[in-house]
């Protein structure tokens, strides 16, 4: 079967999907990852190659428009070209009539979001972050200066770790790639991406560059280590764009957390 379509007999909505079901004459699910506004994310088994993989689920109004198919199609073979050990691999990209889906590695593990929210006061000490931020700088540097990729959308959230304790970066230009779609089929107002993780040039509309994930990078931290991103509450946007964040230190400290210094 052809990676850029399925046999109309096999077409699912993802309302129709059940554990235990095959999908495009190949992948049986095994059970849901997440759901949010982006899609659903299955695990599933590839039955060709005889392995486990993530298969995220395009919204529905994205399958029916073929122009913004086509759009969507192009991202993610951009994204076939990442092929880094702190990257999520992007396998293929398939569709039908009725539904359509991106498949990419199965991490085995959690985002740091989900892991930060488990430690005392829902912060990491900076020796925690110290491997972790190494193997994402190493993944940044690939994707900027060798791949040519941007992220456009690095927040906790699109971080995994394994069981092995790996760093592995998700969704590399799909998740933003997903959002401007939406965006434009439904006619919505205002910019793609998680508003307070985006840099200020971002906010602005301008051309999407490396600068915008180092922007990103910077505010991922932040939050691992404080529990909150720079600015969350009130005007972000102007925030962002006028004002310089509080210390680290000190938002530590509203926390009452007793724990490294942080060198800022």
């Amino acid at each position: 079967m052809s990676g850029e379509s399925a046999e109309k007999g096999l077409d699912a909505t993802t309302r129709d999907f059940a554990n235990g079901q095959k999908v495009f004459n190949r992948y049986t699910l095994i059970k849901t990852l997440g759901r949010g506004g982006m899609g659903v994310v299955w695990l599933a088994r590839d039955e060709e190659l005889e392995r486990n993989v993530a298969l995220k689920f395009l919204p529905e109004l994205i399958v029916h428009d073929r122009a913004v198919l086509g759009d969507m199609k192009r991202e993610t073979r951009r994204s076939l070209d990442l092929t880094h050990k702190n990257i999520v691999r992007i396998y293929d990209f398939v569709h039908s009539e009725q539904s359509g889906c991106i498949s990419m590695e199965y991490v085995d593990g959690d985002t740091l979001s989900n892991l930060r929210a488990d430690r005392p006061h829902k912060v990491f000490e900076p020796h925690d972050l110290k491997d972790w931020t190494s193997q994402l700088c190493d993944a940044l540097d690939y994707a900027h200066n060798h791949a040519r990729i941007i992220h456009r959308d690095l927040k906790p959230a699109n971080l995994m770790v394994n069981t092995r304790g790996d760093l592995k970066v998700s969704d590399f230009g799909i998740s933003r790639s997903l959002s401007d779609s939406v965006s434009m089929l439904t006619m919505e107002q205002g910019r793609s991406g998680t508003l307070v993780f985006m840099s200020p040039q971002q906010l602005d509309g301008e051309r999407g560059s490396h600068l915008d994930d180092i922007y990103s990078f910077g505010a991922t931290v932040y939050e691992l280590l404080t529990s909150k991103p720079p600015f969350s509450s009130g005007n972000v946007d102007r925030q962002i764009r006028e004002k310089i964040p509080p210390l680290m230190s000190a938002r530590r400290q509203e926390l009452e957390v007793e724990g490294e210094p942080i060198d800022e």
